[in-house]
């Protein structure tokens, strides 16, 4: 189902790199053992402090609590990642899916094709929100998850020498939040080439739970000079989901509350859950806003339509990319204001236009992301374009909507956007035409 998204090569040489990461850990532990308490706390301050001498300025560190023990389940998933992780298509990056599951997800694949239960097989009946983000992200998905209410599926990008840092982090997550524990599966992705800096020490067991996070400040897409593969990212996410369908959206981004439930509820109502649905080249499109920061999130599409009225709340992109997201037509979706609260269901249908990108909820066996597509520009409106091409539906939803905290404004991205876009914008040339090749059958256009 994603002939692009992975490849079944091993990296050896990466896969020796990670076994001597884990070997270093154990015998790292075994030091600190040794060296007693007070002399353990020494060393490994004095430690952390070299290991970020020198690194670039945007990363600093603020209570990040160290301890003298790491989890076997921190070194079990480095073993697995040394010995089950595969190169991506284009032979740069290496992929784990699914390293650490949701313990509400682990249903057998046999469980499924067997046939349970509905109560007891949720998976064959349920919507999984696909995200993605990098570890100065992360901090993001306890309320993701807390609002969502449903199985996530999130992908996170790490430089090599983060890895540790970031499985710990995954472990601490899940031992601090019970949302997390229950509905979210991790995927790792990081790059074959990479500087190791910066190297951060994994958190203790022992770390309280506000205090996971060091305070890291990253520009957006700066990575050392390793380009940010969001395709790459979002197919990954996909790849781990164990439900019939989706909704991929950004880190940054929150569904309205309840969305969730609603639309699990619409597609029994419907049979989208059956091999035979009728709706098989449908999404549903969920219209984007953004919101001033440190303002609630609204709770109902009323509260969004008055934060509106009083200049707290706008479309997303209107100040970007306006006609990247109007053709959803937001007046119109406005206007509609009496809704059934939990009820959910198509408004209006949308034909897609050049260059609309809204976000939607799908089937996972629709196409996969182009992953060639990195950093800043067109990554999604590639996919969208595909989508269109292949002859799909565009329904928007009556009352759910995502929200963005904080206006997007032009002086808010890093200084390699616009080199970044032009770039993209070339391949997305050739993509559109590689797609007339793809459906030779269909009369759409990217236009």
């Amino acid at each position: 189902m994603f002939p692009r998204c992975l490849s079944s090569i091993v990296s050896w040489r990466s896969v020796a790199i990670l076994a001597v990461i884990a070997s270093l850990l154990q015998l790292k532990q075994k030091q600190l053992a040794a060296a007693g308490a007070a002399a353990g706390e020494a060393n490994s301050g004095s430690g952390l402090k070299a290991g970020l001498k020198g690194q670039h300025s945007v990363f600093r560190r603020r209570n990040y609590h160290l301890g003298q023990k790491f989890s076997d389940d921190h070194q079990a998933i480095l073993a697995q990642i040394a010995h089950w992780s595969v190169l991506d298509g284009s032979g740069e990056f290496r992929v784990s899916v699914g390293v650490l599951r949701g313990s509400g997800a682990e249903v057998s694949q046999d469980e499924r094709l067997n046939g349970r239960d509905e109560d007891t097989a949720p998976s064959t009946h349920g919507l999984t929100l696909v995200t993605q983000c990098s570890l100065a992200r992360l901090h993001r998905l306890p309320p993701l998850a807390k609002h969502w209410q449903g199985p996530i599926s999130i992908a996170v990008f790490a430089l090599s020498g983060e890895v540790q840092a970031v499985v710990q982090t995954f472990h601490l997550l899940r031992k601090c939040y019970p949302d997390i524990k229950e509905n979210v599966t991790f995927s790792l992705i990081f790059p074959l080439n990479s500087p190791t800096s910066p190297h951060l020490t994994p958190t203790a067991d022992t770390t309280p739970c506000d205090k996971i996070f060091s305070e890291i400040q990253q520009a957006n897409y700066d990575f050392k000079g390793v380009q940010y593969p969001n395709n790459l990212l979002r197919n990954v996410a996909r790849k781990a989901t164990s439900t019939p369908l989706m909704m991929v959206i950004d880190i940054d981004m929150t569904p309205s509350l309840g969305l969730h439930d609603s639309f699990i509820s619409y597609a029994k109502e419907k049979g989208l859950f059956g091999e035979n649905s009728g709706e098989e080249k449908t999404v549903w499109v969920v219209p984007a806003y953004e919101i001033k920061e440190n303002v609630e999130i609204p709770k109902t599409k009323q509260d969004l339509l008055k934060m509106k009225e009083n200049g707290i709340a706008r479309p997303f992109y209107q100040e970007l990319c306006l006609k990247c997201q109007r053709y959803t037509d937001y007046a119109a979706w406005e206007k509609n204001k009496e809704v059934k609260e939990g009820h959910i269901e198509p408004l209006y249908e949308v034909l897609w236009q050049d260059p609309w990108e809204p976000f939607y909820i799908a089937k996972t066996s629709i196409p996969p992301y182009d992953e060639r597509f990195r950093q800043y520009g067109f990554n999604r409106i590639s996919q969208v374009c595909e989508l269109h091409v292949a002859g799909y539906r565009f329904l928007v939803l009556n009352s759910a909507f995502v929200v963005h905290e904080g206006f997007k404004s032009t002086d808010g991205f890093h200084s390699t956007k616009d080199m970044e876009q032009e770039k993209n914008r070339i391949l997305f040339r050739q993509f559109k035409g590689e797609l007339k090749e793809r459906y030779p059958e269909s009369s759409r256009r990217c236009y």
